[in-house]
């Protein structure tokens, strides 16, 4: 079956405790192959649409759709599988923790896929 890798339907996001749409309304397909680009002015929801985009975050409204899947339907579990395998997330900020080497560093998500053995992360 094919469908598009990710889909917003009328994706809304509010943040706790307050009135303040971030984000209203927002469609979009990203079949594979494609290449985008998210722009706009500071405040504009950027950042909130990639935390949502990275399963950071859930939409407050609307359907958010990866891998033809409803991230409605989707366990903390399976989001944290998701986030493991399917997706890659740079952060504005290095986001390192102290106490490790950059290497650790680096391999730390390695380490949440069983599926890798610890004498294979050089490799990957």
């Amino acid at each position: 079956m094919s469908y598009p890798l990710i889909e917003f339907n009328n994706v809304f996001y509010q943040y706790p405790n307050t009135k303040i749409d971030t984000l209203k309304a927002v469609s979009f397909k990203i079949n594979s192959g494609d290449y985008i680009a998210i722009t706009g002015t500071s405040g504009s929801g950027k950042s909130t649409l990639l935390s949502i985009l990275g399963l950071l975050n859930l939409p407050s409204q609307g359907q958010y759709t990866i891998l033809g899947t409803n991230t409605a339907d989707l366990t903390s579990d399976s989001i944290a599988a998701i986030k493991n395998r399917e997706l890659g997330f740079i952060f504005q900020n290095f986001n390192l923790l102290n106490h490790l080497s950059v290497f650790d560093n680096v391999a730390l998500p390695l380490s949440y896929n069983k599926s890798v053995p610890r004498k294979d992360y050089q490799k990957k």
